[in-house]
């Protein structure tokens, strides 16, 4: 996958194509984001993209340097995974495999990356050792932190870094990446008619929404693809200073996702759930475009 291949994550490739274009890679990123939102496969995109010999600054699937990072068999990009049965990184493998590394030039490429694919996993000695190259990193080297717990890391790490964050991929979205294009389908149709039923308000529409729910799993994915929407919605909102609409999707994401809870965590009976919430979704009508200030 080159950068602009990456899905889901428009902003996180805008930023990253303007730092190449202008020659503004930072030496240490901290990926931020849930699991599953590309952070690992972005970082990889982003070491194809500076180190690629036929696109530079692009990437792509031919050259003999992308086609050694996709085959992880670079001499000069590297991952630290967690290791063992309790999954983190110990400082052995900081030692042993980015200590040294620092006092040579790369081997091939323009530039060296290390990727850490969960760095929350690294232990305290760890961090410390890793903290000390961040401080100072050599030239034409680059760390890439990918994280779903950035919290949970040293403040001096997350300081040394620039965060860049990864929003969360819709469920229609995961399952068609995962190539079951059929089950992204339902999940997209589904999402849709629940947000027209929302809009519209109509109890006949709501019935019969609630009649075509499909299985369990497809119902919580669309469901919850609903709540990206709304946040995304109670945001955008937010951003132009529409108040009430901001909090109406706000509202909405909050009862849509009690729902959710309800099906997935406390085994709700799918139907019942949701005509329930589409009934109750009726009570949050949009204010009029007038409404804001």
């Amino acid at each position: 996958m080159i950068l602009g291949e990456v899905r889901g994550q428009s902003r996180v490739v805008e930023l990253l194509q303007r730092a190449l274009q202008g020659e503004r890679v930072a030496q240490s990123y901290l990926f931020a984001g849930p699991e599953g939102s590309g952070k690992y496969a972005t970082a990889l995109a982003l070491a194809k993209a500076i180190n690629c010999l036929s696109a530079p600054g692009k990437g792509c699937p031919e050259c003999s340097s992308c086609n050694k990072i996709d085959e992880g068999i670079h001499p000069d990009v590297r991952t630290l995974e967690p290791e063992g049965a309790k999954g983190n990184i110990p400082i052995a493998t900081i030692r042993k495999q980015v200590i040294p590394a620092m006092a040579m030039a790369p081997h091939e490429a323009r530039a060296r990356f290390f990727l850490v694919r969960e760095a929350s996993s690294m232990l305290g000695p760890a961090a410390n050792a890793l903290l000390k190259t961040l401080e100072e990193p050599p030239p034409r080297t680059h760390f890439i932190l990918c994280s779903r717990a950035p919290s949970q890391l040293l403040p001096t790490i997350r300081s040394r870094c620039q965060r860049v964050s990864f929003q969360p991929l819709s469920p229609a979205l995961r399952a068609q990446m995962q190539g079951d294009e059929e089950h992204a389908e339902k999940i997209h149709e589904l999402s849709e008619k629940i947000t027209d039923v929302i809009e519209e308000r109509g109890l006949d529409g709501i019935l019969s929404v609630a009649k075509v729910a499909g299985d369990r799993n497809t119902l919580i994915a669309a469901l919850a693809q609903c709540v990206q929407t709304c946040h995304l919605a109670a945001r955008s909102a937010a951003t132009s200073a529409d108040l009430p609409r901001a909090q109406l999707h706000a509202r909405r994401a909050a009862e849509i996702l009690n729902s959710l809870v309800a099906i997935r965590e406390h085994n709700a009976h799918g139907q019942l759930a949701l005509e329930h919430l589409l009934v109750a979704l009726r009570g949050h009508p949009l204010p009029s475009a007038g409404a804001a200030g």
